[in-house]
């Protein structure tokens, strides 16, 4: 089992803050538009999360107040992070985050697209295993623009930008999720699992 699991805020929160280290820093930091939106669910079907401060720097960095970062838990299991970062009308709110985990001295051991299925849909996800020193752990992450689902950064970057030229509202989120890779068949079940109750509750469309 990993010992870090046992510190998951300042995992947390420096994974968030060297991302945004790294891409936004000596950017000019103005004022953007916030879209009222519901806070992440404290309970997903049988999971039950506890709210991880986001520090105020990070926060600045991003240019964004929609950040969130919880820890959801499920009977004895490792937990599952929930990251989630938006951006309404702002597109620099938003990284791969791959680059994050290489800024906080992780090794990217594993990536690339995969295809789930939760709730009978198929999902096409990005799937990341990185490390430290003995640590391991799996993370899968997801783009949206104005309800759009893609795992490609580049794709949600193209759908803002159109957006903005139609001037449609210029919206979307980064969603990340990741857990203890303590062996690859449960952390992959147990994000699949979270997957799926997030699913159940929100039911995203496809493009």
């Amino acid at each position: 089992m990993v010992t870090s699991l046992t510190r998951p805020q300042p995992i947390a929160l420096l994974f968030l803050a060297a991302s945004a280290g790294l891409l936004w820093t000596g950017q000019h930091h103005a004022s953007r538009p916030v879209m009222a939106r519901e806070p992440m669910p404290t309970t997903l079907g049988t999971w039950t999360s506890t709210p991880i401060p986001v520090d105020r720097r990070a926060i600045d960095i991003l240019e964004t107040e929609d950040v969130e970062l919880l820890e959801y838990k499920q009977a004895q299991e490792p937990p599952v992070w929930l990251a989630h970062v938006g951006g309404f009308g702002n597109r620099a709110a938003f990284h791969p985050p791959e680059l994050c985990y290489v800024g906080s001295h992780f090794e990217v051991l594993e990536r690339g697209p995969i295809t789930v299925t939760a709730n009978g849909q198929s999902r096409r996800l990005m799937r990341l295993v990185i490390g430290q020193e003995k640590a391991r752990f799996e993370a899968w992450y997801w783009f949206t623009a104005n309800g759009r689902v893609t795992p490609n950064y580049y794709q949600q970057q193209l759908w803002l930008l159109l957006d903005a030229l139609y001037s449609k509202p210029m919206g979307g989120t980064l969603m990340r999720i990741s857990t203890a890779f303590d062996d690859p068949a449960r952390s992959h079940q147990r994000l699949l699992a979270f997957l799926t109750a997030w699913e159940t509750r929100h039911q995203p469309t496809t493009p």
